[in-house]
């Protein structure tokens, strides 16, 4: 599975879902407090981009709000990547670990 997008710093969509099934393996809600903040700052970049069209006369001002939510999901990303590897959801290859039968 791929963990990253593209670009390598983005968490992919498919990425999260598998890692939620993870969440409930430790006994703070972090990762799942990050993902809620991470689709928070994705649906924010989607109204911005949308804002960009809408208001024409403020265009430099919504690309500049999506060029920094854009920034904060690459920010965001890698720390729940990293939190994820340091809680063993993902190995040193970026795969996710298989979650043990129960």
């Amino acid at each position: 599975m791929q963990i990253t997008v593209e670009d390598g710093s983005q968490i992919s969509e498919k990425a999260i879902e598998e890692l939620k099934k993870h969440t409930d393996m430790i006994e703070c809600e972090c990762p799942a407090r990050l993902m809620e903040i991470l689709e928070k700052v994705r649906n924010f970049t989607e109204y911005s981009e949308q804002c960009i069209e809408k208001y024409p006369e403020d265009k430099a001002t919504h690309k500049w709000l999506r060029s920094s939510s854009m920034n904060l999901d690459q920010l965001i990303s890698t720390t729940l990547i990293q939190l994820a590897r340091y809680e063993g959801f993902i190995n040193e290859d970026n795969e996710i670990v298989e979650r043990p039968s129960s």
